[in-house]
């Protein structure tokens, strides 16, 4: 009974979020959207002096992944993505045991495909120390790899006031934000992406026109499939 519940909740959350060019949402964050409506049911966690409802952890927690440090990797195991502490929990195969690794302690990690609703490929993630001496301490999820710009985004989960609450003053919830970002491999730039089409151009004057591959539904329908035609035209560009 619960699974049809989680099933209807799921495809009623996936059809408002997508139907509405204007009202775009990340599947992360209707990931998150989904946690949050099963968690107003009463369970939550503690943090600090909050009870905090829903989830920080991407996608779920415990899925199928591989995780590479300096001095060891473990493959093909168990991971879960906390967005709120930028930690990757690794589920240790013969004990169960969990291990938490900092940004610090991680070169990368891959959450597999695992028939997700929510995402359909394997997601690849690098530490700031991988992608560029500017970026902040987080993880960098890969989107593209290019001979002259490569496309990353971030997740980071914070603390809300839930809007409908009136009553409980220490009761918060997850909201998860995303960022994008490209590397200028030439110039080593790297600069957050504003998600809009004028904006886009301008940055990029210099080098091409963009105007004619650009279009505005496209950045607000799904601006990550826009951004990723956006830079391989980048990278292409002779």
């Amino acid at each position: 009974m619960k699974n049809i519940l989680f099933s209807l909740l799921l495809t009623f959350i996936l059809s408002d979020s997508f139907s509405q060019a204007a009202s775009y949402t990340d599947p992360a964050a209707a990931y998150m959207r989904v946690m949050f409506e099963k968690g107003s049911e009463g369970s939550y966690q503690q943090i600090s002096n909050f009870k905090v409802i829903g989830t920080s952890f991407l996608y779920g927690e415990k899925l199928p992944g591989s995780i590479y440090t300096k001095s060891e990797k473990s493959e093909h195991t168990n991971l879960s993505y906390n967005t709120y502490n930028q930690q990757v929990d690794v589920y240790l195969n013969a004990t169960n045991q969990i291990i938490s690794k900092k940004t610090s302690e991680v070169d990368s990690f891959i959450i597999y495909n695992s028939n997700s609703d929510f995402y359909k490929e394997d997601l690849l993630f690098y530490t700031s120390k991988l992608v560029s001496p500017l970026a902040k301490d987080l993880f960098y999820q890969v989107l593209l790899i290019g001979p002259k710009y490569n496309l990353y985004k971030n997740f980071s989960a914070n603390l809300d006031i839930v809007s409908t609450n009136y009553i409980q003053s220490e009761l918060r919830q997850f909201n998860l934000e995303y960022n994008y970002y490209y590397l200028n491999n030439s110039t080593n730039e790297f600069k957050k992406i504003k998600l809009s089409r004028k904006k886009i151009i301008e940055d990029f004057s210099k080098t091409i026109d963009l105007s004619p591959s650009i279009d505005f539904d496209e950045i607000n329908n799904n601006p990550e499939i826009a951004l990723k035609k956006i830079f391989n035209i980048l990278n292409n560009k002779q």
